[in-house]
């Protein structure tokens, strides 16, 4: 599929729903990312809403954490979305490599998310909602930028709660206690608890709760009792601070967790200098997903 100057090259990705191609863009005279909305959800008036507020979002923010979309097309041979095509991989990828991250290079991977979605929540109330290493890219330059806001929510403030939806949106190794609930709406602390529980996989090269299904590994985010094991029994040089930091954005009642991307990326800074901070006010006696060995 070619068109309005636009040459597909190679396919670079595919999900449940899309297919991401390398493109050449005549226009802008550069590569571009083209993702195509499968053919069963392009006659689907709901997806096709959704793919387009998908672009929407990402063109409204401009921002250079994340990944830029330059329009959306419709026509005959169905739905695409251009993007900004980044020359890297996906720290997904670089998992399946190298099998973990380093500490320094994971509170990089921090400090950029925390600036990014600090803009994408104070400015536009975009939560994503499915932070992941698959999810988290790095580009030619060292550049760390999000992708694939196919599920995100745009905050509301709501009376009372809401009901639960049919489906669980996210992915299970990472998804928030409150996303799996599905009873209150989702919020910038969502994305803090995902965006540890994806450090903590990089990190150590394990899930928070490995060998357990879809089902039960959802079930463990949200139990009291569910706690993973202290980062340092898989890689003994993570620093005390790192750990605290990921235990502080794990805790499981986001009324106790951190409430603010700015404190992560303070947080990040304390570490990085080599400084132990106390765990936040709000979250020193809160349950969390990480078991650190005192």
């Amino acid at each position: 599929m070619s068109g309005n100057g636009i040459k597909l090259l190679e396919r670079v990705g595919e999900g449940g729903m899309s297919t991401v191609w390398k493109a050449w863009d005549e226009s802008r005279g550069c590569y571009v990312a083209v993702k195509v909305l499968a053919g069963e959800f392009a006659a689907s008036g709901r997806d096709i809403a959704s793919f387009r507020e998908e672009e929407r979002v990402m063109e409204e923010m401009d921002n250079p954490g994340i990944v830029k979309a330059y329009g959306f097309e419709q026509d005959g041979d169905g739905c695409r979305m251009i993007m900004e095509y980044v020359d890297g991989y996906t720290f997904g990828d670089l998992l399946r490599r190298k099998q973990h991250v380093g500490e320094a290079d994971c509170l990089l991977i921090c400090e950029s998310v925390a600036a990014a979605l600090n803009v994408a929540w104070n400015d536009h109330g975009v939560v994503h909602c499915d932070i992941k290493p698959e999810n988290i890219m790095i580009n030619s330059e060292g550049v760390v930028k999000l992708t694939d806001l196919g599920i995100f929510h745009r905050y509301e403030q709501r009376e009372g709660t809401l009901e639960p939806p049919d489906q669980v949106m996210g992915t299970p190794a990472y998804i928030s206690p409150e996303q799996v609930y599905g009873d209150v709406e989702v919020d910038c602390r969502s994305d803090i608890y995902s965006l540890a529980a994806t450090l903590y996989h990089l990190s150590t090269g394990r899930t928070l709760f490995p060998g357990l299904g879809n089902e039960d590994t959802m079930r463990a985010h949200c139990s009291p009792t569910s706690q993973a094991r202290d980062p340092r029994s898989y890689r003994p040089a993570l620093s005390e601070g790192f750990c605290q930091l990921l235990e502080s954005m794990l805790v499981k009642d986001r009324d106790y967790r951190v409430t603010n991307w700015q404190d992560i990326y303070q947080m990040c800074l304390e570490v990085e200098a080599g400084q132990k901070f106390k765990p936040r006010e709000t979250a020193a006696t809160a349950p969390s997903s990480l078991l650190l060995n005192q």
